[in-house]
């Protein structure tokens, strides 16, 4: 049973935000010829557009007018720059959360299957913390991926996740800077949070387990949504300045994580040490982590073969943490 609030995603609105694309004003009689709908149906859908936040003009004898480019999230046109990759990918208007959506999922346990969502109500990030999540501007992405693996083995997966979203995120801004990562997951760019992950593992009998991949990206968000974000955040768009298309975004999310897991299931977290290092945020400066109830503080040392932060405290001691929240320490 799916998640109450699951809409699969309308195709007459899909095909309503196609048509005001031109930045032209489109009235509600010849909206209604073009989609073959009627003047009440028209009207549901800009009255889902209001709902949703979508920004448009609307003037009297002139029709509705887009105030900034929106192209939804189409399942097609991402399967098909990926080939012939064997996944599974599924696009909804509006869910709870994708990570929850796809662990009721009762496809196949063997099958890679992907969903993503023009918005959500209940995003989650770690710790619990709430992902803002409004209509069409960022990437709320679920991937379920099957592992035949123990849990134990395990240990290490959310750094590759993180790693996998960062070497894509560089490969979409294209500048030389390297994005960084705040141990354990959160992907920093010039200073502030751009994505974060949620990673979910529902073991299985025979050394198999599952593993819920959720990830958010902070696309086309600008600085009139900032109140509803409660850290320091970035997006594509406030880096770049360019509105993007999200499709070719999560393809090649979907192309670089698949290849990060593979690399993974193959040869562990070693084979990613390098690369951890070039981009790791904490690596020789001052911490605080949160670890439960108990803070510490230290200098970070790395991670160690299990991928758990090391830090130097303050009797010179090494002490590794599986699990925590970081921050640089105040001068």
């Amino acid at each position: 049973m799916k998640a109450k609030t699951t809409l699969v995603l309308n195709q007459n609105l899909v095909k309503l935000l196609r048509l005001l694309q031109d930045g032209q004003y489109h009235d509600g009689t010849s909206i209604g010829k073009t989609l073959n709908i009627t003047r009440g149906g028209v009207w549901k859908l800009i009255k889902k557009l209001e709902q949703y936040q979508v920004a448009f003009t609307s003037m009297k004898g002139k029709g509705y007018q887009l105030n900034e480019p929106l192209i939804l999230l189409d399942g097609e046109k991402i399967q098909n720059s990926l080939g012939k990759i064997p996944l599974k990918i599924e696009v909804l208007e509006k869910v709870d959360s994708t990570n929850q959506y796809l662990k009721l999922s009762q496809a196949p346990i063997e099958e890679v299957r992907v969903c993503l969502s023009e918005m959500q109500t209940k995003g989650r990030g770690r710790l619990n913390r709430s992902w803002y999540s409004p209509f069409g501007k960022n990437i709320y992405f679920s991937m379920r991926y099957p592992f035949q693996k123990d849990l134990s083995e395990l240990s290490g997966l959310s750094l590759v996740v993180a790693l996998s979203v960062a070497h894509t995120l560089n490969t979409i801004i294209g500048f030389q800077e390297k994005i960084k990562l705040k141990w354990p997951n959160d992907v920093i760019v010039q200073g502030e949070k751009m994505a974060g992950i949620l990673i979910e593992i529902q073991a299985e009998s025979n050394g198999f387990s599952q593993v819920v991949i959720g990830i958010g990206i902070n696309v086309n968000e600008t600085d009139a949504d900032q109140n509803n974000i409660t850290q320091p955040w970035s997006s594509l768009k406030k880096i770049t300045g360019i509105n993007y298309d999200r499709n070719g975004i999560c393809a090649e999310l979907i192309s670089k994580l698949l290849s990060y897991l593979q690399r993974f299931s193959v040869s562990g977290l070693s084979d990613f040490n390098t690369e951890w290092q070039e981009r790791d945020l904490l690596f020789g400066k001052a911490v605080e982590l949160m670890s439960g109830n108990q803070p510490y503080s230290g200098i970070a040392q790395g991670i160690d073969a299990q991928g758990h932060l090391v830090l130097k405290l303050a009797d010179g001691s090494l002490k590794g943490f599986s699990s925590g929240d970081t921050s640089l320490r105040k001068q």
